[in-house]
């Protein structure tokens, strides 16, 4: 896990900031080889403990607050005497909401509030996850949309369900894993991109070590898991409000049980794939990554500039574009993308310095010192 950071935004720091690696990591109790899947099992169960404590010594006290936050929205959104009740099933919409009471108004209003704070929190502390924060929040709510069209037509879903009355459903389900699955794409090629970019080494043993020191089996397994939980508060929540009137406290207890764990584990399926590639990258598929390349690069022409060392007069790889900026092949080990002085490659988002230093003679001088006269003006 090289060049990773922590999960406040800054400059990236090296795998040696790491308090531990994953390669000393040991089981106490690990699974015996014969049992069948023991050593997938193992792997996976000293990638958790490895992330465990990484997280318990890394995280801080804005993290549990936003988990605290998390709570409060879930509890003041599902503890009401509204859904105690049943509430009045014949009224909707606008005149729903004035019905209610006065307490349970302010209740639900400060529940959205703490979510907004939640979702608020999550986007600072995660910065290069903004965009999939969002995401997972919206799959989550898909996830409790799936079951109101399960549970519209047959109120003990899925006992007696009718495949007729699961089509909407169905469809919101299968778009949200959809998305669910590209999220987790994303995170995974963009894993194999910072290993190729930053850990290339002539030796293959050299470069297995660093993508297993980087493996997302672990990360994938609470992935599985909060989606499972969603899933299941999800339907125990909707499961209570649709059989009301019934002793079904029950699975009002079961909500509150599956949607508490998901919270924290939300935030721990963000941060961990930042703190492993580093405030600077872009979570993206390969496809997107390719598609933004040809779509930056398209009708790019690089056209040699005679550019040279102002010290020892070195041909310099340093060229221009159809749109007259300085272009330069990255600087990262494993990159060579061109990238325009002063900006972020649009590869491994390797910052492209506004000096560059001669391989020739050492001497580190502005870019445009090394374009002939001809063409600096």
């Amino acid at each position: 896990m090289g060049e990773e950071t922590g999960v406040e935004a800054g400059p990236q720091t090296t795998s040696s900031a790491l308090p531990f690696r994953m390669v000393d990591i040991t089981l106490a109790k690990p699974l015996p080889n014969h049992l069948p899947m023991a050593d997938s099992i193992n792997t996976v169960r000293k990638e958790l403990v490895f992330q465990w404590k990484l997280l318990t010594s890394e995280w801080n006290r804005a993290h549990y607050v936003t988990i605290g936050f998390g709570f409060l929205a879930l509890v003041l959104g599902s503890v009401s005497s509204e859904l105690w009740n049943g509430g009045d099933a014949k009224i909707a919409g606008v005149d729903g909401v004035m019905a209610i009471s006065g307490f349970q108004f302010f209740q639900m209003l400060v529940s959205i509030i703490c979510w907004i704070w939640f979702a608020y929190q999550a986007l600072v502390l995660f910065p290069i996850m903004r965009v999939h924060a969002i995401s997972l929040l919206i799959m989550w709510n898909g996830l409790i949309g799936a079951q109101i069209f399960f549970h519209q037509n047959n109120p003990n879903f899925p006992i007696g369900f009718s495949l007729a009355d699961m089509m909407s459903g169905t469809l919101v389900l299968l778009v949200v894993f959809f998305f669910l699955f590209f999220f987790w794409k994303a995170v995974v090629e963009t894993r194999d991109l910072h290993v190729e970019i930053n850990h290339l080494h002539e030796d293959v043993r050299v470069m297995e070590e660093a993508l297993a020191e980087h493996s997302l089996r672990g990360w994938t397994t609470a992935l599985g898991a909060w989606i499972l939980l969603v899933m299941v508060s999800a339907w125990a929540g909707l499961h209570h409000v649709a059989s009301f009137g019934e002793s079904n406290l029950v699975y009002l207890i079961l909500h509150l049980m599956t949607g508490l764990p998901a919270v924290p584990l939300l935030l721990f399926v963000l941060w961990y794939p930042q703190r492993m590639l580093g405030n600077q990258t872009s979570v993206r598929t390969r496809a997107a990554v390719d598609a933004s390349l040809e779509m930056a690069n398209e009708g790019l022409i690089i056209r040699p500039s005679g550019a040279a060392c102002p010290e020892c007069g070195a041909a310099s790889n340093l060229g221009l574009n159809n749109s007259g900026e300085l272009v330069y092949p990255c600087l990262a080990e494993g990159c060579s993308t061109p990238t325009v002085i002063g900006t972020n490659c649009l590869t491994c988002s390797e910052p492209m310095p506004n000096r560059i230093a001669c391989p020739s003679c050492g001497v580190n001088a502005p870019a445009l010192d090394y374009m002939p006269d001809q063409e600096a003006w």
